[in-house]
């Protein structure tokens, strides 16, 4: 799929193509930040983009960042998820409506589930729990964790369940499970933090 670095130019032509359920952030310098959501490419098809764009309101301009100009009509293109933890030039979200995210201390943009599409999934369309980082410095996406697949289900779409592990307790085998539509915010500290949703529980019911 054709893809865009942040090497490429903002340009007073640009701007995202009409969408809903996009993932929104604002950085440290008051850039506003978008990824994604369910709406129009380039070329007038519609789909699950994952496209990343940034505005900045002291010049007033777009920057397409990175992700595909285009898309399948009514599909979205799969992710590119690389090494667990290794930022690399080829690495993108899929496409992907209703996700949850945070910007950090550092200015990096996070990313985690909504509904759309994995890498390689044996079911083409579900509900997401990977969580990616975006770096401004690199204009690099890093996944950090949960999966690049999705489980079957007798409901016609794809998720993996929750990993709970022991309440209030860190571990690195805790994972949510898929889902759209939670609430996510950052505290004091530095911690993320996500509630809810529509996705999968442990045992991979399908619910609020």
């Amino acid at each position: 799929f054709p893809t865009r670095r942040s090497s490429d130019l903002s340009a007073s032509g640009n701007m995202p193509g009409g969408r809903q359920t996009m993932a929104i952030w604002t950085d440290g310098a008051g850039n506003v930040w978008l990824f994604g959501g369910s709406g129009f490419d380039s070329a007038g098809a519609q789909g699950d983009l994952n496209d990343l764009w940034m505005f900045n309101p002291g010049t007033g301009l777009w920057t397409w960042m990175s992700g595909s100009s285009t898309v399948v009509a009514y599909q979205g293109n799969p992710g590119v998820y690389g090494n667990l933890g290794t930022p690399a030039i080829g690495n993108i979200p899929g496409g992907r409506t209703n996700a949850i995210g945070w910007t950090d201390k550092s200015g990096n943009l996070w990313l985690f589930g909504g509904s759309g599409f994995g890498a390689g999934a044996t079911t083409p369309w579900g509900y997401l729990n990977d969580l990616w980082e975006f770096s401004p410095s690199t204009s690099l996406w890093t996944w950090m964790g949960g999966s690049s697949t999705f489980r079957d289900n007798p409901y016609g779409s794809g998720g993996q369940p929750g990993t709970y592990g022991t309440l209030q307790t860190p571990s690195a085998g805790s994972i949510p499970g898929g889902r759209e539509g939670a609430a996510g915010w950052i505290d004091s500290s530095g911690g993320l933090w996500l509630f809810g949703g529509y996705g999968y529980d442990a045992a991979g019911t399908l619910g609020y």
